[in-house]
């Protein structure tokens, strides 16, 4: 892009949430938008801010929070922003903010790119859930469907989860977009193993085996115990270091004494986004048994700490990774198969360290510079080439 830092915006950015110190990834997205503001005219609105906001970053907050009330309120800043001469509206992940941006547009033009990821015709709710979340979970995919459906082009992560949308919301493949998630590289290599143990109070040597996600039964929570008794028996000691948070957490710690398992088991709550390089660093091997996932950053951040990784094949997974790390990936629900990869590659060390050298390399692909170049090309026209971008024989750091 070509566009004057001296223009009046052409571009707004709305995030769902601004926390410095956030455990999500939308943690992520804060060094992006501050690139991207030195590139191109802009401003970015934030529906929740904890903390202060940054000095260096044009973000104003709303202030309604209830979702009706707010969706009025994002209406008429989106038309107090297009008569400042904004034209594309970038919503992540916000049903009031793609509905309001939809029909500003069509009632005085622009665009709006509206960016989810999630395969939520997959959500399942626990067994007893009440009427009230039930009635909940289907309001939240009416919206979500009216989201992609109303928006002038849906933004996702891979081209599986692009196809997801095609099958389930009905979205035409000219109306999808990808821009895949990314990664700032040297902030998850900037931590020694060694210091990152002794920073997290872990032991020197011995295996650590790291889930680092929401602690939850979508995210693979309930199979924890079971995988740990897995690998204790085939691999020796091992640490599990849970990081994070959830409605599983307490269910969790229950299984964990109940089942004799509290020495091999280091249950830490949640860890702001800033901090998970160490844990990261920290780790032999890096577990992801979810049951649901769109695009998971965790496997880009695991990748760029040089972290191997064993998954279960879900959401767009396959999408990013290089055939040499095919091995990594089980199918979806086979606690048995993600244990036998876990204690495989921590058997091995030559198996670590192919599986190391791969994921770093692999991560470069996703760097948030290289990331951010697709951006402001698919903002002025240009769909990126999954295949191509994957293909690069030169890739950014």
């Amino acid at each position: 892009m070509t566009h004057n830092r001296s223009e009046s915006p052409m571009l707004l950015y709305l995030l769902p949430r601004y926390e410095a110190e956030s455990a999500e990834h939308f943690y992520h997205l804060y060094g992006f938008i501050r690139k991207l503001n030195k590139r191109i005219p802009m401003e970015v609105l934030a529906e929740r801010v904890a903390g202060s906001l940054p000095k260096d970053l044009p973000i104003r907050p709303l202030r309604i929070r209830f979702p009706a009330f707010r969706l009025l309120e994002e209406f008429f800043r989106f038309i107090a922003a297009r008569r400042r001469g904004v034209d594309v509206f970038y919503v992540h992940y916000s049903y009031t903010g793609a509905i309001a941006a939809s029909i500003v547009v069509r009632l005085f033009g622009g665009k709006v790119f509206y960016w989810s990821c999630s395969l939520y015709k997959d959500f399942r709710l626990e067994p007893g859930a009440s009427w009230i979340e039930r009635l909940r979970q289907k309001m939240q995919e009416r919206l979500l469907e009216a989201s992609v459906r109303w928006c002038t082009y849906l933004v996702t992560g891979t081209p599986r989860v692009g196809e997801y949308y095609e099958r389930h919301a009905g979205i035409p493949r000219g109306k999808i977009r990808l821009i895949p998630n990314f990664i700032e590289v040297a902030r998850f290599q900037s931590v020694p193993r060694e210091r990152a143990r002794r920073i997290l109070r872990l032991p020197a040597r011995g295996k650590v085996v790291l889930f680092l996600h929401r602690v939850a039964p979508r995210k693979g929570a309930h199979h924890l115990t079971e995988i740990a008794r897995r690998i204790l028996t085939e691999a020796g000691p091992v640490t599990f270091l849970i990081a994070g948070g959830g409605p599983y957490l307490d269910e969790l710690k229950r299984r964990v004494e109940r089942e004799g398992l509290a020495p091999a088991f280091d249950i830490r709550g949640w860890v702001a986004n800033k901090d998970a390089p160490m844990y990261y660093r920290a780790a032999d091997l890096y577990l992801m048994p979810s049951e649901e996932e769109g695009f998971p950053r965790v496997l880009l951040e695991a990748m760029a700490s040089g972290c191997p990784f064993v998954a279960f094949d879900v959401g767009g997974v396959r999408d990013i990774l290089p055939d040499s790390l095919a091995g990594c990936v089980v199918e979806k629900g086979d606690v048995r198969a993600i244990a036998a990869a876990s204690v495989r590659v921590l058997r091995d060390a030559g198996l670590r360290a192919a599986w190391r050298k791969a994921g770093e390399e692999r991560a470069r692909f996703f760097s948030e510079d290289r990331v951010l170049k697709a951006f402001l090309r698919m903002l002025d026209g240009q769909p990126l080439d999954w295949e191509k971008f994957l293909s690069a024989a030169e890739v950014d750091g």
